[in-house]
């Protein structure tokens, strides 16, 4: 009798036809999707999902080598069936391979009928003769096709990276984003500090390092910290230590103008680690900013408010802060690990379409800036039309501004040079851009 599919694995397929088919992110369905899963089967869902998308190309050319349909006119959800199943058979030992085909195969038949399974079957079984290579990937040489199929990245972005980081720093990224994304916590140094909060979730069973980037920053080694009654309370928030780092690239200030901000995490970094005394953040989407809120709320930070704002048209006084933070919507190429839907929809077309927005929206952070104040432009990004081109065509229409060496703190100094900070994708953090501007003072 042939084991029915779990309900880990259907929901896991049904993530993924939402991704590909309607451009949905992963991050929220598999939020949405966990629902009333157990804690084991909601962690099989996670580590399927990221990790068809993170390996999509290499386990197509393994599965179209022994089709015997042309792969683009396979019938809605066999994809997606035969791409769970194959990434448990190559990468986890949860389900021992047998069980994973017979599970593929219950549930190609109830979306497709017989023919369908029986395609399944023939697919998988004969990729399990042929064993663990198959589909020419034994041994990729270190081109653009072959390392775009291994790492399941764009050709275009691998080409790039090549031309502009060279083949070693690229492998290093192409592994960084292919590998597990741990979740990072910043504690709340209102109400706890970071030894003391690492102990306490330890207690219960989630384990933590320090970050060497972030004073306030945890990476999760194991446990689910969102359970805690810690969460609850309020003695950590959850964010990538690279954007927790961010505001120590200011100078201390009074008031910041955190635009483009939600959910908050900067705004209340830039509190926490001293560097303001109160912080306007402002979004244009006015769901997100009940996130702030209710952030504020959870972690007992009054000094960020909250505003409704047009980027292009903030509502502030202009020339009169000395302190903005403009962390520009972006293409995200160096969040490929914890996003890696990204990868299947970013092009060159979107990166420049993106860039002009983000010029736009630099000049008009520059019209916030008192004379001598300091504006940090950052961007998740690695690619130079958004970060350093997008710089020099604003000093360029802004003759007011000029680049501003960086001070940082001593943990992050091997990432400044000049007024440019960047961190590449690697095991403690997102990739990261970031250039700090000066209003002169005259």
């Amino acid at each position: 009798m042939r084991r029915s599919a779990s309900p880990a694995r259907v929901r896991a397929v049904a993530v993924l036809r939402e991704i590909f088919e309607r451009g949905g992110r992963s991050t929220a369905l598999l939020a949405e999707q966990s629902r009333g899963l157990s804690p084991e089967d909601s962690d099989l869902l996670r580590a399927i999902v990221l990790g068809v998308l993170r390996n999509r190309a290499r386990l197509d050319a393994e599965l179209s080598a022994v089709s015997r349909v042309a792969w683009a006119r396979l019938a809605p959800n066999l994809r997606e069936i035969l791409e769970t199943a194959l990434f448990q058979i190559r990468h986890l030992d949860r389900v021992p391979a047998y069980a994973a085909v017979d599970e593929a195969v219950s549930h190609a038949k109830a979306s497709g009928g017989g023919g369908a399974a029986g395609l399944v079957n023939a697919i998988l079984r004969n990729l399990l003769r042929r064993g663990p290579e198959a589909g020419g990937v034994k041994a990729p040489e270190p081109g653009i096709r072959s390392l775009s199929v291994r790492f399941s990245h764009p050709e275009f972005l691998v080409e790039r990276w090549l031309t502009r980081f060279g083949p070693e720093k690229t492998l290093e990224i192409l592994e960084a984003d292919n590998s597990p994304s741990g979740l990072d916590l910043m504690t709340n140094a209102r109400r706890t500090n970071r030894e003391t909060l690492a102990a306490a979730l330890l207690a219960e069973g989630v384990s933590t390092s320090p970050s060497p980037l972030s004073p306030l920053g945890l990476t999760v080694l194991s446990g689910n910290p969102l359970r805690s009654p810690l969460f609850a309370a309020g003695d950590f928030s959850v964010q990538d230590v690279g954007s927790q780092a961010l505001p120590l690239l200011l100078p201390p200030g009074e008031t910041l103008a955190d635009l483009a901000a939600a959910p908050g995490g900067k705004s209340f970094s830039a509190v926490l680690h001293g560097r303001v005394r109160k912080a306007f953040a402002l979004d244009l989407s006015l769901s997100r900013l009940r996130l702030v809120r209710e952030n504020g709320v959870r972690l007992g930070i009054g000094e960020v408010v909250c505003a409704g704002a047009d980027l292009l048209a903030p509502p502030l006084a202009p020339g009169r802060l000395d302190r903005v933070l403009f962390d520009a919507p972006c293409s995200g190429t160096g969040t490929l690990r914890k996003n890696p839907e990204i990868r299947y929809r970013v092009s060159l077309e979107a990166i420049a379409r993106l860039a002009r927005f983000q010029e736009d929206g630099l000049a008009a952070a520059a019209g916030l800036l008192a004379p001598g104040g300091f504006l940090l432009y950052s961007t998740c990004s690695l690619e130079e039309e958004e970060n350093e081109n997008v710089v020099r065509r604003v000093l360029a229409r802004r003759p007011e501004l000029e680049p501003s060496a960086i001070e940082a703190p001593e943990s992050l100094r091997p990432f400044v040079s000049g007024n440019r900070f960047q961190i590449l994708p690697e095991s403690s953090s997102d990739g990261f851009t970031a250039q700090l501007l000066r209003r002169r003072a005259a």
